[in-house]
């Protein structure tokens, strides 16, 4: 483990650092405490052990500095405060200040060890809840069948697309996709093969889309591919590679029998200063899908709006 120790007493700060470095832990030296804040800000290391009284910044003071530091920061550096001081009073200043843990000087290498035990200790602790927060979050925004985006990763990702191509007054294209007949693969094979079938078109649109490019479940058998940059011919190429590669694949049922899936695609572009908000373009894609669906299926249509006929629903099937 890194650790920064911060002692203005020569001869203690190297005896120390000789003690740690004999349990293997890789020490960084400080002589006063603004010294340490300056190499903690460089290296950030994950424990502190610093003396109470340093010239120019004293312990407490720089724990106060460390946790002004962290303050939005999940990883939070384990403080080991040494003194001689023994009073109620002082110990609070020194817990108000940020401090984890105290030894008193003079101290024993074991007493010593079994601190660091504790610090790491919490530290694995703290780590170890910040990965399973991490992976809450990334639950919560991925779909549990496909491991695309789910629709509210979508939302919040192409905002900030949006926000990003307004500023750099390039087009915003989004492309949605709805499996063909899909109720028909649940009912005739099973809903273990709608579920194939999801995973191998989830599979399908991300080999095919460009970098920087994104897709995500809308929800049920539709999907949604963000194209930032793309104007609507750029969105139109990219459907319909997406459409002839999920048009070639084919899937093998339980009983041996292939089957082929197709998909319809709608595709929509937002450009210049007037541009549509981005659930309108959502819309405009959803509407040109209905298009598609409404001409043959397996097929790429673009959003027009001389051609919009203003439809409020759009069937599926």
């Amino acid at each position: 483990m890194k650790i920064l120790i911060a002692d203005d007493d020569k001869i203690g700060r190297l005896v120390l650092a000789k003690q740690l470095e004999t349990w293997g832990h890789q020490v960084l030296q400080a002589v006063d405490g603004m010294e340490a804040f300056a190499i903690f800000q460089q290296e950030v290391p994950p424990l502190v052990i610093t003396d109470w009284m340093m010239p120019k910044l004293d312990g407490p003071g720089l724990c106060s500095k460390i946790r002004e530091e962290e303050s939005d920061s999940d990883n939070l550096c384990f403080i080991i405060l040494l003194t001689s001081k023994e009073s109620s009073e002082d110990l609070a200043q020194g817990i108000q200040a940020g401090a984890n843990d105290f030894i008193t000087k003079p101290f024993e290498p074991l007493e010593l060890q079994a601190r660091l035990r504790n610090g790491e200790w919490i530290l694995n602790l703290q780590a170890e809840l910040k990965r399973k927060k991490e992976e809450a979050v990334q639950l919560s925004r991925t779909d549990a069948l496909t491991q695309l985006m789910n629709r509210r990763a979508m939302l919040d990702t192409m905002r900030l697309d949006e926000d990003r191509m307004r500023r750099e007054r390039r087009p915003l294209g989004l492309v949605m996709i709805d499996l063909d007949h899909f109720k028909a693969v649940n009912d005739n094979y099973g809903h273990n093969m709608g579920d194939t079938v999801l995973k191998g078109a989830a599979e399908c649109f991300s080999s095919a889309i460009r970098g920087g490019d994104y897709v995500g479940r809308w929800g049920g058998e539709e999907f949604l591919i963000a194209l930032p940059g793309a104007d609507i011919i750029q969105c139109a190429e990219v459907a319909e590679r997406c459409r002839n590669q999920l048009a070639a694949m084919r899937f093998t049922t339980e009983d041996g029998e292939t089957i082929q899936v197709t998909a319809s695609f709608g595709t929509a572009s937002a450009e210049g200063a007037d541009r549509v908000e981005l659930l309108d373009l959502v819309e405009q894609a959803d509407r040109a899908l209905y298009w598609a669906k409404d001409s043959g299926r397996n097929r790429v249509k673009i959003y027009v709006a001389s051609a919009d006929p203003n439809l409020k629903q759009n069937p599926r099937g």
